[in-house]
């Protein structure tokens, strides 16, 4: 992988250095890249929002005074691991290579996936609270829109110029950076029981013939030697861990009109805003309600999150059972269900992958809906003839990626069809691991 662009000299706040000595010498910033790698570590592990800066202070073995010195605030250390993450974002969309139905195409497509693995694996603290889903807007600070948006048109750019047939550049952008963006997160997470060697083989594969359908096989085979239809040792999942775990009762009974409201308008401000920029009175003003009738209801917006995810794990559930029942044959109609569904509890499904929420929701609940869809995929998959070479457990994940994440419009100022959104979902399953299945018209 390509070395890191280098970033502005790195200066001590004001007021902590004489003005004709205000750089950070060696033993400076080697305290500084203590406290960010510490800091890090801590976001990672219990999520930005639940960070406290003596918690970085102690995990890096400084005194906070220490940690004033270079930093202002967690504020401040987030954004500058974020500006180290956007840096080498924005190198990696420079470096995607000549795309085509050919070897060379396929191993571009193949070493750009690895160093954007790298990359994940190496900014995972940042990653985890700007995953890819939907607003970026969540976290108050490091506004991370205008780098997502400049990688976004380097790849699109690299993919005007190949030969894609019957896939508009936007759909075939948002198709590669967004599944790609997925399965890393599953696979950082470990929430599927992934092969611990062969991943990205399997995801390039995927994603080549998402591009490049009329890609020969024997390319695959020349470049992708690692491609096997056996199955290599797993990865431990913890949907595996939990498998055997008893689903947990969710009752979910008659709702009252006002609590209807409440859920409804909250959902759609989580969508919108992201779950940390929504507060109560947000929720109050956009119910129509007063403050006092939402605390009569709900004691924080964390109740009410709870409750939206407990109703979303049913329906997701219910899909689950009905991809099983309906089979290959009623696929069609099964994705237009679950566009519609996505449409409507995006803004909670997109809270359970945010690094903060996800420390403190119960996890059993949404660890059960999760590995229910995975399961039912998995069984889809597992009656179809997938490309050569392509491994079952990442054939699933990457029909997760599908279903998570092209839902949203591919382009800027986009509208929300539902219909276009099935249409181009089945479109993109079978140019790639449904390819027995006939075409979509």
């Amino acid at each position: 992988m390509a070395a890191a662009s280098q970033g502005p000299p790195v200066a001590r706040r004001p007021g902590y250095a004489t003005p004709a000595n205000d750089g950070v010498g060696h033993r400076g910033l080697c305290t500084r890249e203590q406290i960010l790698a510490s800091a890090a570590k801590a976001f990672l592990r219990n999520g930005f929002h639940s960070t406290s800066l003596d918690m970085i202070a102690k995990a890096a073995n400084v005194s906070r005074a220490t940690v004033y010195q270079y930093f202002a605030n967690k504020e401040d250390i987030f954004l500058a691991l974020s500006k180290a993450a956007s840096r080498d974002v924005l190198s990696l969309g420079g470096r995607l290579g000549r795309l085509g139905p050919d070897p060379e195409g396929v191993a571009a497509l193949f070493s750009w996936l690895k160093d954007w693995a790298g990359i994940y694996d190496a900014h995972a603290a940042v990653f985890a609270e700007f995953p890819g889903i939907g607003t970026s807007r969540g976290l108050a600070i490091g506004d991370v829109r205008a780098e997502a948006a400049t990688f976004t048109s380097q790849v699109e750019a690299r993919l005007r110029t190949a030969d894609l047939r019957g896939l508009h550049p936007y759909d075939a952008t948002a198709a590669l950076t967004r599944i790609t963006h997925m399965v890393h997160v599953y696979r950082s997470r470990a929430m599927f029981p992934l092969p611990a060697t062969g991943i990205y083989e399997s995801l390039t594969l995927a994603l080549q013939l998402m591009l490049f359908p009329d890609t020969p096989e024997r390319t695959f085979r020349e470049v992708l030697r690692a491609l096997r239809p056996a199955r290599s040792p797993m990865l431990q999942s913890k949907a595996d861990a939990q498998h055997d775990r008893p689903i947990p009762d969710v009752s979910l009974g008659p709702t009252s009109p006002v609590r209807q409201a409440v859920l409804r308008t909250s959902s759609a401000l989580f969508a919108e805003s992201g779950y940390h920029a929504v507060g109560m009175t947000d929720i109050a003003a956009s119910a129509n309600i007063s403050r006092a009738t939402l605390y009569r209801y709900y004691s924080t917006k964390h109740t009410i999150l709870a409750e939206l995810t407990q109703r979303a794990v049913s329906d997701v559930e219910r899909l689950a059972g009905t991809l099983t029942r309906g089979g290959i044959g009623a696929l069609t109609e099964w994705i237009a269900d679950y566009v519609r569904f996505q449409r409507q509890a995006r803004g909670v499904t997109r809270a359970w992958f945010d690094g903060t929420v996800a420390t403190q929701l119960c996890e059993a609940p949404v660890r059960h809906g999760v590995s229910a869809i995975y399961g039912a995929a998995k069984g889809l998959l597992d009656t179809v003839d997938l490309p050569a070479g392509m491994d079952l457990d990442v054939a699933a994940v990457v029909f997760l990626a599908v279903l998570g994440r092209m839902t949203e419009p591919t382009f800027v100022g986009g509208a929300e069809c539902d219909a276009r959104a099935a249409r181009l979902m089945m479109d993109l399953l079978t140019r790639s691991i449904l390819r027995s299945v006939p075409r979509p018209l």
